[in-house]
């Protein structure tokens, strides 16, 4: 018999865990306003990783990297690469022209993307920042698969000038926007802290990479 309610006991344990790493109704890393469910707040800043997934806009990913580097944090860096492209060209090798060929290196780097993010749960990383996401009819199925993986390890995502985001807000806690001209930007480490510490932040945030 108690054999029975030790094993009940730690099945509700495990249940009860797996339940924290997922906010009811909001994006983990997005609970300020209530009591926040996960324990962030304790992590020092030198403790903090992140899993960045690059973009066709290797300039703006190099931007952000320094910053948060500068800022004392962690960073993974998964690029996109060539993606079945002679780097050299620029041509794709082997690819019909014209629109079918951007989609099909649209889905190979889509699925590159997918697999870094995936990647990155295996650090793990205390934040996963996905640079140019472009969230289509065509790979909404394949992103909502990866992202919610990532919600349910409990690791709040940033997406980092997005052309298109996911319908579901649940799945990434903010989007931020390089803007260095803006005075009322904040710097991108910053705004990679409160997310990590589930502290109060905007779910739409201009950040400057300017030290």
């Amino acid at each position: 018999m108690n054999h029975r309610i030790i094993g009940a006991a730690l099945c509700l344990t495990a249940l009860l865990s797996l339940t924290a790493c997922t906010p009811v109704g909001h994006a983990v890393g997005d609970t300020q306003d209530q009591a926040s469910q996960i324990a962030h707040d304790s992590i020092h800043v030198s403790d903090m990783s992140i899993g960045l997934v690059g973009s066709e806009d290797s300039a703006a990913d190099k931007m952000a990297l320094d910053a948060l580097a500068d800022a004392g944090i962690s960073v993974f860096y998964a690029s996109l690469g060539s993606t079945g492209a002679d780097s050299e060209s620029g041509q794709n090798i082997n690819q019909p022209d014209g629109e079918d060929s951007q989609s099909t290196q649209q889905s190979a780097e889509d699925t590159t993307a997918q697999h870094a993010v995936e990647d990155f749960l295996n650090r793990p990383v205390s934040l996963v920042i996905i640079s140019g996401i472009n969230v289509t009819d065509t790979n909404r199925d394949g992103w909502h698969q990866t992202l919610t993986t990532v919600r349910q390890a409990g690791i709040p995502v940033a997406l980092l000038n997005p052309q298109s985001v996911p319908r579901d807000e649940t799945l990434y806690a903010a989007t931020l926007t390089i803007n260095d001209r803006d005075a009322g930007a904040v710097a991108i480490g910053d705004a990679a802290v409160s997310i990590i510490r589930d502290e109060p932040h905007e779910r739409s945030i201009a950040v400057s990479t300017v030290s």
